[in-house]
């Protein structure tokens, strides 16, 4: 059975736009120690729903990691239209009601995307930015 924060990497691995950046590999946790690589982290996770029926509704937390070059502007620059677009992506994903395709039994209702930030800056030059990923999704049950 495939994880849900693994039906997630598959699903963000699709993003593909050559101008600004490709995510070609996605760790968990912690990006790699090089620039451009990235990482996507659980951050908490909740029961919000359970129906008449039994099923259940719950709302999975994640932070997406950016670690990119970051010492000076024109770079910096870049790495907030990177983020921005990666954002509308998936915005416009879940508009579309495409979503990660998740193990059986569970169907995702909502993707959402919030706070596109400079979380740190290493001691090399490359920064670590973060976007937060909500993932609303119901388990069925039986």
């Amino acid at each position: 059975m495939m994880s849900l924060i693994k039906s997630l990497q598959d699903f963000l691995k699709t993003y593909d736009n050559m101008e600004l950046r490709e995510i070609q590999r996605l760790m968990t946790d912690t990006p790699l120690k090089d620039a451009s690589s990235y990482a996507i982290a659980p951050t908490g996770n909740s029961k919000i729903v359970v129906d008449i029926v039994g099923n259940k509704t719950y709302q999975n937390n994640y932070v997406f990691y950016a670690k990119e070059a970051a010492a000076d502007e024109v770079d910096r620059q870049d790495n907030y239209d990177f983020l921005e677009d990666f954002s509308d992506w998936i915005e416009e994903q879940n508009d579309n009601g495409n979503f990660p395709e998740l193990p059986d039994k569970y169907e995702v209702e909502e993707l959402e995307v919030s706070n596109i930030m400079l979380f740190d800056i290493e001691e090399d030059g490359t920064g670590i930015y973060q976007v937060q990923i909500q993932m609303i999704f119901t388990k069925m049950k039986g």
